[in-house]
């Protein structure tokens, strides 16, 4: 390689390493009026009929050649960010076709200008690796965008029940107050519960048949149990507010302790790195001392 291809490669890495150094330590304080407005955002609309895109195409290509069966366990993770599975199998695909062909072609290009040579076996290499993690990293940046939603979901199912336990604190029937409660917020679960009473409504069902899909639609298992106890209630003759207030308590006491316990994780996760930071830091003015 010659000087000027190292020089170049070398300015390259130093400016992102600066970048992200920069980036990394100036993390700005989030501003209330941010703050305020992602708290008031508009429901998100989950649309997941795309098949007729590329992407769609040539994922239900994929998926008819055998792929059903491993990703069975997608479709609701998928849902959350309104995304079907024959789209995400086709983004996967076409990941691998870019990072199979962007850096051998890149690595060609600066052979050609004459800036490096690295002969054959090196962009093989290269591009091999980027088919491998092109992939992961579209399909672990999906399913980070899914545990998001499924926080916020989890943030939102907990004013529906304190606001269901407030209803039902005030005499309101358990059916009134499972409908008014859904009508106080303007997120994804509120919408989507406000559907789905609707469709109840309209069939004649009972309200809590309502809180029973949405939990199945996004695999919220605390909307689940409270609607398990409140059809078991109603079924065995027992008052059904009294259990519902009950079960409403009981599932805003879990979440709460599970963020307490998610945000002590974070905190410990962050002791291995600043005790690694202070190592080398000892290092770095003990490593001199002794060659002296």
């Amino acid at each position: 390689m010659r000087a000027a291809g190292i020089l170049m490669m070398c300015s390259v890495a130093f400016c992102a390493g600066a970048w992200l150094v920069v980036t990394g330590w100036r993390q700005p304080r989030p501003r209330l009026e941010r703050a305020m407005a992602h708290l008031r955002r508009p429901a998100r609309t989950v649309a997941v009929n795309q098949s007729s895109t590329t992407a769609g195409t040539i994922g239900s290509f994929v998926e008819r050649r055998g792929a059903t069966a491993r990703t069975r366990a997608w479709r609701q993770p998928l849902r959350l960010i309104g995304r079907s599975v024959e789209v995400h199998i086709g983004y996967l695909v076409l990941a691998a076709l870019v990072g199979l062909v962007v850096p051998a072609l890149v690595l060609g290009v600066l052979q050609v200008a004459g800036v490096a040579s690295v002969g054959l076996w090196i962009p093989t290499a290269v591009s091999l690796v980027g088919a491998v993690l092109a992939p992961i990293l579209v399909h672990s940046t999906a399913m980070a965008s899914s545990a998001e939603v499924t926080v916020d979901l989890r943030h939102q199912l907990g004013a529906y029940l304190d606001m269901v336990t407030m209803l039902l604190a005030g005499n309101t029937g358990y059916e009134g107050a499972l409908d008014q409660a859904a009508r106080a917020g303007d997120g994804l679960l509120f919408h989507e519960l406000r559907r789905r009473m609707r469709e109840a409504a309209t069939t004649g069902q009972s309200l809590v048949r309502a809180l029973d899909r949405v939990a199945d639609d996004y695999g919220i298992v605390e909307l689940e149990q409270v609607a398990a106890t409140a059809t078991l209630s109603a079924a065995e003759g027992a008052p059904v507010a009294r259990s519902l207030a009950a079960k409403c308590s009981t599932l805003r006491s879990t979440l709460a302790a599970e963020q307490e316990a998610d945000a002590r994780i974070r905190n410990d996760k962050v002791t291995p790195p600043l005790v690694a930071m202070a190592l080398l830091f000892m290092a770095l003015i003990i490593y001199p001392a002794l060659n002296l």
